[in-house]
């Protein structure tokens, strides 16, 4: 049995949209840049099993009311200037990707709606971009432990190949991305398979600290005999208990009620009822793996009611992980100031976060 061994640049562990946009604009940036992915990266994960919201506004006034708005619903304990942030790089994000021609559906008008992805063809796209950048990708290689240098700065990582005898693999590299999400394993959430927070756990080994764990949204809903837990399509649902009544306002507003009557031990049931005619089909084709198990059913949930589950997301939906010290991504521990490894984040003097497509996703961007 062989023990690969790599030298690179910058080395990326997780191969979701974080992890690929920071290889690839590593690798733009000229640097040998190597991508581990527990399972296939463009595949493994739960964005690349479903459908993705964006928090994408233009600049302008309507941007500046929806940092307002987002941080008072959060009471005033964000931070704003990296809201700006996300909100700038994901605009510029999405824009290159709809010049790269991925496809984003009309509204009425015939523009583009550049708000969601649909994200199976999304992720293979990037994975795609990311070869031909000239990554090195190791598939089906999960990380094990990070490297370090005799004073204890990361240096690396090493882990085993699942495909290839688990032969040990090891990457030294100057700059390390921890892209490996949050942690849902076994919860039954599309995608969730692979997110068993090892990441979060090897930064931990290495002595990194944590903030904002607690702010993640640890539940959300789905069909009872689905995963699918992407939240798009409940915003044109109606929540009812089981003698028909209804719970809440209906869309995301009623989402508390139909929890907390699921809390209480109490069946919910939702309709899909507030969506348009006009934009049904559109619908289906921005997420269809929340419409086929329904579909197998026999159940048309635009005009039929069917029963919704709470399903476990941990942290994958969270915007916590380890402590950012500043916007170049290095965090200082009691051993003095290092670069960290950070969830979705980075560590190293030429490199800083900047938002990824997607919340609570940060990519790490040569300077």
């Amino acid at each position: 049995m062989s023990r690969l061994e790599i030298d690179a640049d910058v080395l990326v562990l997780g191969g979701g949209p974080a992890g690929t946009w920071a290889a690839l604009a590593a690798a733009r940036a000229g640097a040998r840049v190597v991508l581990a992915d527990k399972g296939y990266c463009g595949t493994s994960g739960p964005t690349a099993s479903g459908g993705n919201n964006l928090w994408n506004v233009p600049p302008g006034p309507a941007r500046e009311r929806s940092v307002q708005a987002r941080f008072e619903d959060g009471g005033r304990l964000s931070e704003p200037a990296w809201m700006y942030r996300v909100l700038e790089e994901t605009h510029h994000r999405v824009d290159e990707l709809a010049g790269a021609d991925h496809r984003f559906p009309s509204g009425d008008d015939g523009r583009e709606v550049r708000t969601s992805l649909q994200v199976p063809e999304y992720m293979r796209r990037m994975r795609r971009r990311v070869h031909r950048a000239g990554v090195t990708i190791l598939d089906h290689s999960p990380a094990l432990e990070l490297l370090t240098t005799g004073d204890g700065i990361v240096s690396g990582a090493a882990g085993l190949q699942r495909q290839n005898g688990y032969a040990p693999w090891s990457v030294r590299a100057g700059a390390v991305v921890v892209a490996t999400g949050g942690c849902a394993f076994l919860s039954g959430s599309f995608g969730t398979n692979v997110d068993t927070g090892d990441g979060l756990l090897m930064a931990a080994e290495v002595g990194a600290s944590f903030s904002g764990m607690e702010f993640s949204t640890a539940y959300a809903l789905a069909p009872a005999w689905s995963g699918h837990s992407k939240g798009l399509m409940m915003q044109f649902a109606t929540y009812y208990d089981a003698d028909g009544r209804t719970l809440g306002d209906g869309g995301f507003s009623a989402r508390g009620a139909a929890m907390a009557h699921l809390a209480a031990g109490r069946p919910v049931y939702a309709r899909l009822d507030r969506a348009r005619p006009d934009i049904r089909a559109a619908m289906r084709t921005s997420q269809p793996n929340y419409f086929l198990p329904l579909d197998k059913a026999g159940i048309d949930p635009f005009t039929q009611k069917y029963p919704v589950r709470a399903v476990l997301e941990g942290t994958v939906r969270g915007t916590g992980g380890i402590r950012v010290a500043g916007t170049d991504c290095a965090d200082r521990r009691p051993a003095g100031r290092r670069r960290a490894p950070s969830s979705d984040s980075c560590r190293s003097t030429p490199c800083r976060c900047d938002a990824a497509t997607g919340a609570a996703r940060r990519v790490c961007r040569t300077a």
